[in-house]
């Protein structure tokens, strides 16, 4: 009657741990795609605004991790002389399909805001 209640309480606490430890990785991935998004933002924003295109990158940085920035003009274009850019950043697992971080920002070339 022991073996069997051990055994019981055993597996329930062998399936909290699993739990446990899986999060604490997922919690790990998401942290490191986080900083690395980051940090792919504070490149484009030091780009000078006609060098900022699209791009894939795999193993960013050394990590384990496929970046992906995609821009697409959301006013004007490359051409005009007011143009408004939007730059997505979405970083993934590398070998996976599943964003873990996305972020965006709008860059502008020539647009003033206020009076």
């Amino acid at each position: 009657m022991t073996i069997v209640i051990v055994s019981i309480v055993s597996v329930g606490l062998a399936l909290m741990l699993s739990q446990h430890i899986e999060g604490a990785y997922y919690s790990e991935d998401l942290t490191t795609a986080l900083n690395l998004a980051r940090l792919e933002m504070e490149k484009v924003n030091n780009m000078s605004y006609a060098n900022i295109n699209s791009a894939n990158f795999s193993n960013y940085e050394g990590y384990s991790y496929d970046l992906t920035r995609t821009m697409v003009y959301q006013y004007g274009s490359a051409s005009s002389t007011e143009s408004v850019k939007k730059i997505t950043v979405e970083v993934k697992k590398r070998g996976t399909s599943e964003v873990l971080i996305s972020l965006v920002t709008y860059l502008t070339k020539n647009i003033s805001y206020g009076p």
